[in-house]
């Protein structure tokens, strides 16, 4: 019989990890608000838990905003250029907000922030929320929009398995977490629009 694994995250204490048997898997979820899936390797349960430990089909992404809202900051990164990581936080009319970051972030000749080859399109989108917050705060704006699952319903929520991720990044989340916290807090919302309609897109052929 094939070897299976496990993964399983526990959201009330925003605790992961893999096993290697479904008995041990239900003994940690049992009577705990958890997610869990089933996987033929090691290699498939880790990504899965890295992206949020998401179904494919999730009612909250029926939330989406599916127009642009004239008032809020949207934010996305991409590698469309190719020349790496690029990050681009903009209004509703596509213009780059960037100029206006407080963390000393160099804006290149696109009005985006270019991270390099060595930065993942995750750990940009990261960013770039990190960065519509801040901008966000010094214009008086209430909403944020993006175009990433994993940064708007996971990551700046603390949602993450850390031993898999880059010491960098989980620094970076951590710092997300907290200015999202404050921001809405103070009456600010998060939410998610399609690619389609963000216009801060970067998408892979732009």
């Amino acid at each position: 019989m094939a070897k299976k694994f496990y993964a399983y995250l526990l959201l009330d204490g925003n605790i992961s990890g893999i096993v290697n048997s479904w008995d041990e898997c239900k003994n940690l979820v049992h009577g705990r608000k958890a997610r869990y899936k089933g996987f033929g390797s090691e290699k498939d349960a880790l990504e899965w838990l890295d992206n949020g430990a998401e179904y494919e089909k999730k009612a909250e992404k029926k939330k989406e905003v599916q127009e642009i809202l004239p008032n809020a900051i949207y934010f996305d990164s991409g590698t469309g250029r190719g020349i790496g990581v690029e990050v681009r936080v903009s209004g509703a009319d596509g213009n780059s907000l960037l100029h206006f970051n407080s963390y000393g972030y160099q804006v290149n000749e696109f009005g985006n922030i270019h991270l390099g080859k060595s930065k993942t399109n995750n750990y940009g989108e990261l960013l770039g929320l990190y960065l519509a917050i801040d901008i966000a705060q010094q214009c008086n704006c209430t909403h944020i929009l993006g175009d990433s699952n994993l940064v708007i319903y996971y990551w700046s929520r603390g949602m993450c398995n850390k031993s898999t991720l880059p010491d960098e990044t989980v620094e970076l989340i951590e710092k997300v977490v907290e200015a999202r916290k404050r921001f809405e807090k103070n009456g600010g919302i998060v939410k998610y629009i399609s690619g389609d309609y963000n216009p801060a897109d970067l998408g892979f052929h732009k």
